[in-house]
């Protein structure tokens, strides 16, 4: 029930050609329910991108707007 009421969308998505990495916005919808956790988070960011492992992806500055229900953090 979690997963479904937990929406994850990214933006402003860039190509970082240096590391040969991934750069994006990342706004969490969670409307009616607290925060995930960003180990959570960051499973569902590599499920995502089909990554096979959880540690290259980092995912931070997160802040919940007023009123909750959304979310907004930066993903590498």
């Amino acid at each position: 029930m979690a997963d479904k009421a937990v929406t994850i969308r990214t933006r402003m998505f860039m190509t970082t050609r240096l590391l040969s990495g991934k750069q994006f916005v990342i706004d969490v919808l969670h409307p009616g329910s607290a925060n995930d956790s960003k180990a959570e988070l960051k499973e569902k960011l590599r499920r995502m991108y089909d990554e096979k492992d959880t540690n290259p992806v980092f995912a931070f500055k997160f802040r919940t707007h007023f009123g909750g229900g959304k979310s907004t953090g930066f993903g590498v």
